[in-house]
């Protein structure tokens, strides 16, 4: 019996940490959202909530990048967005996550790459959905989001391999 109740208050435990990681990504894409980087191209951010998912990833907790990720992505919507955000959101955030936990397997690939790598193909998939909502118009924005996504991807990367040498030291 005291199993039981120790594995339960395990997953509490889990569930109120990423709880608590869901809110810091909400109030720093909010952050993000009144430092707007449109002056320089629409619809650039360095995306620093990114770097919660890629630590969970790298800590070895996938479910808890996805949902940490998934809820980020549908609360966000929700209080800031709209179901056109909503769809861009998931797509970049699908794409970007799914190349993390592919590439991670890579032994090559260091966390600053795989997150400039996981920053290019959010922004692809982005595109995409663009492409779905405007048209072929579209894809003459992808170099843009291409540059873009590699640098803060590899931005994100980096405070994500500090995190993680941060978090190795205890």
């Amino acid at each position: 019996m005291p199993s039981e109740q120790g594995s339960a208050g395990n997953k509490v435990k889990k569930l109120c940490v990423w709880a608590l990681l869901t809110a810091v990504c909400l109030i720093t894409g909010y952050i993000e959202s009144l430092l707007s980087l449109a002056f320089i191209a629409p619809g650039v951010k360095i995306g620093l909530a990114n770097s919660i998912a890629c630590v969970l990833v790298f800590s070895g907790d996938i479910k808890g990048a996805v949902a940490v990720n998934l809820s980020r992505i549908l609360l966000s919507a929700l209080l800031f967005g709209s179901p056109v955000s909503l769809a861009f959101s998931l797509a970049g955030g699908a794409a970007s996550l799914c190349t993390m936990l592919l590439l991670k397997k890579v032994p090559f690939f260091s966390v600053i790459g795989i997150s400039a790598l996981g920053g290019v193909l959010h922004n692809a998939a982005q595109c995409a959905v663009g492409i779905a909502f405007i048209g072929m118009g579209a894809v003459y924005y992808l170099p843009v989001l291409i540059f873009f996504g590699m640098s803060c991807g590899a931005a994100v990367g980096f405070l994500s391999a500090l995190i993680l040498k941060r978090m190795k030291k205890g």
